[in-house]
């Protein structure tokens, strides 16, 4: 294969490398939670909910239930929501020694509509995984190697570019671009705390920028990571010829 060849290839394979590894960072910090219960005592949540609890219009007593308590609620909707949405109408807290359901109809819909995206985007990066292993051995034993000044510099300008697109638009706009163009138009995603005790208990979007800004930086850190291995096997590669 030629040089000219390759390097296309490679540059797919490199963006499926990123895609994946923003991916692995995404699902793993899923599988603790978002680190809720850290994130709960950094942006002051307890005191959010003892503020906008007692203002909600349909559903009292979320601030009268111990912090533990406030983390397991979320806890279980982002165990729900990664699990095809099931479980979200049961989720529930016990309110003056009655069970009271958490969410409400529309929210319910919008988490389901969550869960949906997040099955799509495991496909998503299923198949980017596939591409970026498959490819890299496959373009490594053809003996093509990435040109890195080629394509090391259109990553991070790719990189640059996004975190600069974010930053100058702000964050709070992207987010609201983000939900107004994914999620179905006639449903709700848009909550205020006093209409919503999910919007409470997340303290959103707040919330949502602290997670993030940490799957960013530790997918970046996992592509880092298979860079590294990436160069490893080039150099072993160049030994065995």
């Amino acid at each position: 294969m030629t040089h000219r060849v390759s390097q296309p290839l490679w540059l797919i394979v490199l963006l499926a490398g990123l895609l994946a590894s923003v991916s692995l960072s995404w699902f793993g910090m899923g599988k603790v939670h978002y680190g809720f219960s850290y994130w709960y005592d950094f942006y002051g949540i307890e005191a959010h909910i003892d503020k906008y609890g007692p203002q909600n219009r349909y559903i009292r007593g979320l601030e009268s239930v111990s912090p533990i308590e406030h983390i397991r609620l979320f806890n279980e909707i982002s165990d729900a929501v990664h699990n095809h949405g099931e479980g979200l109408k049961s989720i529930s807290f016990e309110r003056w020694g009655h069970q009271t359901r958490l969410l409400r109809k529309p929210e319910v819909q919008h988490l389901q509509d969550v869960a949906d995206l997040i099955d799509v985007l495991r496909i998503a990066a299923i198949i980017s995984g596939l591409i970026c292993v498959v490819g890299s051995a496959a373009l490594l034993g053809l003996k093509t190697r990435p040109s890195w000044a080629i394509q090391g510099g259109l990553l991070l300008f790719l990189i640059a570019g996004i975190t600069a697109a974010v930053l100058i638009t702000g964050p709070l706009k992207v987010f609201y671009f983000l939900h107004e163009h994914i999620f179905p138009p006639d449903h709700a995603w848009f909550f205020y705390y006093q209409d919503s005790l999910m919007a409470t208990l997340m303290k959103a979007p707040d919330l949502f920028g602290g997670i993030a800004a940490v799957i960013a930086i530790a997918g970046v850190v996992l592509f880092g990571g298979y860079l590294w291995l990436l160069l490893r096997a080039a150099a072993w590669r160049n030994r065995q010829v």
